[in-house]
């Protein structure tokens, strides 16, 4: 996850302003708690609108018990009616629990983005990843 933990305040109105940004989002809530929400983002020009960029994050707490598969059930079948060919992401390469749960979900790793994220001071690569539609 690209965020710090003192970087995810959540912030209801803002949030909301942020919307009309993505193409797809989802949230989940347990007990009325946000544990986790994720959104995709369709490429504007006409070449690559058949592309969506996607962003997920749980709590860790709530990881774990399916809530990222339902996510990923429901971005499937919206991709499908949008015909959307493409869904893409990228991940720390030391998020093990994500990228298991990416490839359960059909997600395959094309490269690396050498040192593209700066955790701690220390440079980390990320995997570029990508699942093809039928």
């Amino acid at each position: 996850m690209m965020l710090e933990p003192d970087e995810r305040r959540f912030d209801f109105s803002r949030t909301i302003g942020h919307i009309s940004h993505f193409d797809f989002l989802i949230g989940a809530d347990v007990e009325g708690k946000f544990v986790g929400f994720l959104s995709a983002k369709r490429g504007n020009a006409n070449r690559i609108r058949n592309t969506a960029y996607v962003v997920v994050g749980i709590i860790e707490e709530f990881q774990h018990q399916g809530i990222g598969a339902q996510f990923f059930a429901k971005l499937d079948r919206w991709a499908k009616e949008k015909e959307i060919k493409r869904l893409e992401l990228t991940v720390m390469i030391n998020n093990y629990a994500a990228i298991a749960l990416f490839q359960k979900q059909g997600f395959t790793i094309e490269g690396v983005r050498r040192e593209s994220m700066c955790v701690d001071g220390e440079f980390i690569d990320e995997f570029y990843m990508s699942k093809i539609l039928d």
